[in-house]
């Protein structure tokens, strides 16, 4: 029986075995810690599918390997079975790759340069007056975040979350329908589980666009690059003295010029109004 890489997300095409927790020879239990992958957006260890004893290990820790790719085989039985993701347990630092990079960083750097390539870059930018919202204990971003959503008529948005070793994107679902203080909540639930490599395969993935908020660092304007996947990104700038830039980074094969700043136009009305 083979055992292959499972698709931890929806535009996840490839990943990181990180570690195997078993060797060849050993027995294996059904929902066992089998192996470990690191990919661009989770870190996860991934559950045996059955039980049995592990025969062969085909892509041994280190190396990538892509969705579907078979990673193992099981003595005894015939078969195919994609392995079922949990979240690990106990994280650890990425090991350092060529140039510094951890796994994690280096997949990413590999996606933008990919996402550069391949992708018609678009971008525009609103300095927006944000004096007369009240946040009534909400977080901004999750200001942004429903704004986005209700601009695109979309329910997940996804939010970069920077961790030990890389950036993830986990998703807010119901974003454009629940309260700003549900979405507060759930963006913290999403940043302190990322944090601590809790999340779920189901966290992450299926985004409709993302946001990006490079003020909470203090950056007045930043123009990200669009992932391969999704078609928008939103990226707020610090407040101050009650105003921020915002800057929509857009596909040029979703949006032409008028449509992207229409979107973000939309979005700058969407947040006034909340």
């Amino acid at each position: 029986m083979n055992v292959e890489f499972p698709r931890l997300a929806d535009t996840l095409v490839e990943g990181v075995v990180s570690a195997w927790y078993k060797k060849p020879g050993d027995t294996v239990k059904r929902g066992e810690p089998l192996f470990a992958v690191e990919t661009d957006k989770v870190n996860t260890d991934v559950e045996s599918p059955c039980d049995g004893v592990l025969a062969e290990i085909l892509v041994p820790e280190g190396e990538h390997a892509d969705v579907g790719q078979i990673l193992a085989r099981f003595a005894g039985e015939e078969g195919v079975h994609t392995a079922v993701s949990r979240p690990i347990a106990a994280p650890a630092p990425s090991p350092a790759a060529s140039g510094g990079l951890g796994a994690m960083r280096k997949r990413i750097a590999e996606r933008m340069t990919e996402a550069r390539a391949t992708i018609a870059q678009g971008s525009c930018a609103k300095l927006v007056d944000l004096s007369a919202i009240e946040r009534r204990g909400a977080s901004w971003t999750a200001y942004f975040v429903k704004a986005f959503a209700q601009a695109l008529e979309a329910d997940r948005i996804g939010v970069a979350v920077e961790i030990q070793g890389g950036l993830v994107v986990p998703v807010v679902p119901d974003a454009r329908d629940a309260s700003l203080h549900d979405i507060s909540v759930r963006i913290a639930d999403l940043a302190a589980r990322a944090r601590e490599n809790a999340l779920k395969a189901t966290d992450v993935g299926g985004a409709a666009a993302s946001v990006t908020n490079v003020g909470a660092t203090g950056t007045l304007l930043a123009f990200p690059l669009v992932a391969p996947g999704e078609p928008a990104i939103l990226a707020p700038g610090a407040i101050v003295d009650g105003r921020c830039w915002l800057a929509l980074c857009y596909d040029r094969a979703h949006y032409d010029e008028y449509a992207a700043d229409r979107l973000l136009t939309t979005v700058v009305e969407r947040l006034r109004a909340l």
